[in-house]
């Protein structure tokens, strides 16, 4: 009944009566040689002929081409993969009836000895893979199931030798979903295994997304037949060991690594599953600050990690704990450190964005934050950090700067000493004058979180300076940057109006529009008045 549904469409899934079977059973020692030489003939029509011919004959003979069974594999395993259409259809459908007749031991056997045999072409190893992958569709879910460990053991020698081109690696995938729809719920033992070769297949997604698609939809069909409810339960179960076993070898990895793809979709797919494990994955990410490191696996991880701190649904491993801190110290903040050359500002401007997402998200606390700032004339490894990325050449790690200096100024409002406000005051009146008006948009936002913190009365000479390295851009060229300023000298009034008052009335003689001015002057008095 199971090679019934294989049969040629002539059968209309009827077997043949017992005589016919007799009668070519008595004649298959003469047939299949002269079949399987023409499958390799220069003609097409031959080929596709004798592929014909083989599929109805397989179905005659049935079991009794077990006695033929090395020979008749390796011509399908050409045949299959025949550059000719039609001919490898009727392969294909040959394969199939030999998966139902052959026993699967006994093909996996001579698959097995030609993938692993010494002096086999990668070229080669693919056709037998995918003949086994064909095999698997005609055998029976029995004997798949009692075969499931070497079955993934082929796997695993096929991910080490074949390389990563499609047309490679679908081949791979088609044979993981044969053991996965063949075994069934038999493939509990391999499950892991499983789980993490599709986990690497989907990782290549990046460069071919429609394998990377047949992968995700592979996980959900195994985490159905293994009674787990799809991808999300399945998760659940195996994540962690699957984790755990990827990161033990972290410290060598390189950019075609199977574990650094693995770890990469487990994080970005395993959602709530993932951060029961956040021990396990947010150690790796201080590899990102290792310069010792190859440039592309850190590149990786700070793009990853940039996405991890954006997932709502990964952020809560790290709010309140000491995860988020941890990245903060590891591995953000030395990535951000100057070092001269592309690389590194490539790799800076990753870090700059993931320093952005700690503190937007607000995934480190103030007090952390605070003592990475440092106090007094003692500053912490955060400010020269901050300051050398206000002042990079790169006007993206500029931009992303002062968009993060928003995030860091509401965190720690009223924890900056004296001196610290000195410095940070300093560096934004630089980006106002900056020649990107995106960034002087910007850090005239980061000016309006600053001000809160500095003290009120602060000494005069300072905030005068403050005020009147504001109070110029009221009058800046484009509209955007003065809508940007207002509001920075509106908080600026919460710290000595009076001042504000009379430093902005002597500013406005000088502008060529005092609306402003007037404004801001306005909003000064009022709070004076209080």
């Amino acid at each position: 009944a199971g090679a019934a549904r294989h049969y040629p469409s002539a059968f209309k899934g009827q077997r043949p009566c017992k005589g016919s079977r007799r009668l070519v059973r008595g004649c298959l020692e003469q047939l299949m040689p002269l079949l399987l030489t023409e499958l390799c003939d220069w003609s097409v029509t031959t080929r596709t002929k004798a592929a014909a011919t083989l599929c109805n004959v397989l179905v005659y003979a049935e079991r009794s081409v077990k006695a033929h069974a090395e020979k008749l594999l390796a011509g399908l395993a050409r045949a299959a993969m025949d550059d000719e259409q039609t001919v490898s259809q009727h392969a294909q459908a040959c394969v199939r009836l030999a998966g139902a007749f052959v026993p699967a031991d006994l093909a996996l056997s001579i698959v097995d000895n030609n993938v692993r045999g010494a002096g086999h072409t990668a070229g080669g190893k693919r056709s037998w893979s995918a003949l086994m992958a064909t095999l698997l569709e005609g055998a029976g879910q029995d004997e798949v199931g009692a075969l499931v460990v070497p079955l993934t053991d082929m796997v695993r020698d096929l991910e080490l030798s074949l390389p990563d081109a499609q047309d490679h690696q679908v081949q791979i995938l088609r044979l993981v979903r044969g053991v996965v729809t063949g075994a069934g719920p038999k493939a509990q033992p391999v499950q892991r295994s499983l789980f993490a070769s599709l986990l690497r297949l989907q990782g290549l997604g990046e460069e071919m997304e429609a394998l990377g698609a047949a992968a995700q939809q592979t996980i959900e069909e195994l985490g159905t037949v293994l009674g787990y409810g799809g991808t999300s339960g399945l998760y659940e179960a195996e994540i962690g060991n699957v984790l755990s076993e990827a990161v033990q070898g972290a410290s060598s990895w390189r950019r075609d690594s199977q574990e650094l793809r693995i770890f990469n979709v487990a994080l970005r797919h395993g959602h709530a599953a993932v951060c029961a494990h956040a021990s396990l994955w947010v150690p790796v990410f201080a590899l990102a600050a290792d310069h010792n490191k190859d440039a592309d696996v850190r590149s990786v991880l700070l793009v990853l990690l940039d996405f991890v701190l954006q997932d709502s649904a990964l952020r809560p491993a790290l709010v309140h704990t000491a995860h988020g801190a941890a990245l903060l110290v590891e591995a953000v903040v030395p990535v951000c450190v100057w070092r001269a050359g592309k690389v590194a500002s490539a790799l800076r401007k990753g870090g700059v964005c993931c320093l952005r997402a700690l503190l937007r998200h607000k995934l480190v606390s103030a007090d952390t934050v605070a003592q990475q700032l440092g106090q007094g004339f003692t500053p912490g490894p955060l400010t020269p950090v901050l300051k050398s990325c206000l002042d990079d050449d790169d006007a993206q790690i500029r931009f992303i700067t002062c968009q993060a200096m928003v995030h860091l100024f509401e965190l720690v409002e009223g924890r900056l000493d004296q001196e610290m406000v000195r410095i940070m005051y300093l560096e934004l009146l630089k980006r106002l004058d900056d020649s990107n008006d995106s960034i002087r948009i910007h850090a005239a936002q980061a000016f309006t979180a600053f001000l809160p913190s500095v003290p009120r009365g602060y000494e005069a000479g300072q905030f005068d300076y403050i005020v009147r390295g504001l109070a110029i851009h009221l009058d800046d060229q484009n509209p955007e940057v003065q809508e940007g300023v207002l509001p920075a000298l509106l908080a600026a009034g919460s710290v000595n109006p009076t001042q504000v008052i009379n430093v902005l009335e002597e500013c406005r003689t000088k502008h060529r529009s005092t609306a402003y001015c007037d404004r801001a002057i306005a909003h000064a008095r009022e709070l004076a008045s209080m």
